[in-house]
């Protein structure tokens, strides 16, 4: 599974494979999150790429809201329907057979079916994220290629550079280059923009130090682009990596991951009771639980860091959103003001024609 997902994330054929699919959908998140970016960038340019992930993905919880709401109201309505569930499994309590286990569990699942549950539901707001987060890894490893103002900044290192004298350029960046394995011509905009994103502190220290005063102008555009980019020292559209403090992402993403799983899984139970014959699925949610906060770990190590910050940040929002939920839920119902059935008004009105006939 890693495997398959690094070599998505890696491979320059798998990549162009899949940006059938993935381009259109990061191009319309890439209009958005421009929009977003703009808007915080116009009160603050410091931090101003954190924020905006900080509020972009306040955006994708409210759009995905409805569906969220939809998934806990039946999880929620599956609670209060246990007695029923409880006659399905008193009907088969005396018969361990196979055959009566498997009659059992059908209409222990179509009875969840009816009333829209499923012992799944936990893992599915976390798989339907799955897409937007392929889209942002596009969106932040290019980041010049979807936000204004980040794409005219990068232009104007780029052209700076490219105005330095030949002989002072490649002294200055070609040790830069040597140290990170890049192959690239450094007469070429693309390349040295490419070089641009991938450059750390550290490095413009070394080449502003070796240029001198032709570096000047070059300085002051390194100064707008690290207010902009970092946050807690770290570069978010470079990879985080394994050394401290960017360790810290991958930690945290599947720590966060870990807790918001977990915290639903915890409502499942509630909702089917503990029972055994749910083992199975149970025991593939739990799997899921353990996989999924390793596999965002692993993942986030070698994508850009603001992917890391996205998704720990949406985890632990789908907590606060899920506990928030929970709480209204259960307060409308005390009160009587919850419908637990959609299609309550439905039926009664079907109930009414047929008394009028």
């Amino acid at each position: 599974m890693f495997n398959s997902i690094f070599g998505l994330i890696n491979a320059p054929h798998l990549l162009s494979t899949t940006s059938i699919i993935v381009e259109p959908i990061a191009k319309f998140m890439g209009i958005v999150f421009n929009w977003v970016f703009n808007f915080i960038y116009s009160f603050s340019e410091t931090g101003s790429l954190v924020l905006g992930i900080i509020v972009f993905t306040l955006l994708v919880k409210l759009v995905l809201f409805p569906l969220s709401y939809k998934q806990m109201k039946g999880t929620y309505k599956m609670q209060k329907l246990q007695p029923q569930l409880n006659k399905i499994r008193s009907k088969y309590a005396n018969k361990k057979d196979e055959e009566s286990q498997r009659r059992m569990a059908f209409e222990i699942q179509e009875f969840q079916k009816e009333n829209g549950a499923s012992m799944f539901a936990g893992c599915l707001p976390m798989l339907i994220q799955l897409p937007i987060l392929y889209a942002l890894f596009y969106i932040f490893r290019q980041p010049y290629d979807y936000v204004e103002v980040i794409h005219d900044l990068y232009n104007s290192i780029a052209n700076a550079i490219l105005n330095i004298n030949v002989a002072d350029r490649v002294e200055a960046f070609k040790p830069i280059i040597i140290s990170k394995s890049m192959s690239m011509d450094l007469a070429v905009f693309e390349d040295v923009r490419n070089l641009v994103k991938n450059m750390t502190s550290s490095d413009w220290n070394t080449v502003l130090s070796s240029l001198g005063t032709s570096g000047a102008q070059i300085a002051d555009f390194i100064a707008q682009k690290h207010s902009i980019e970092f946050f807690f020292g770290l570069n978010l559209v470079t990879s985080a990596g394994l050394t401290f403090p960017g360790i810290l992402v991958p930690i945290c993403a599947g720590i966060t991951t870990f807790f918001s799983s977990r915290y639903m899984q915890s409502r499942q139970t509630q909702m089917t009771g503990g029972s055994e014959q749910e083992d199975m699925a149970m025991g593939m949610t739990k799997s899921m639980n353990i996989v999924m906060p390793i596999m965002m770990g692993v993942l986030t190590i070698n994508v850009p860091v603001a992917l890391g910050v996205y998704w720990t940040l949406s985890n632990l929002f789908s907590i606060l959103q899920t506990w928030m939920t929970y709480k209204v839920l259960e307060s409308k119902d005390k009160k009587g003001e919850l419908k637990l059935d959609d299609n309550e008004k439905d039926n009664s009105k079907i109930s009414d024609k047929k008394g009028a006939k």
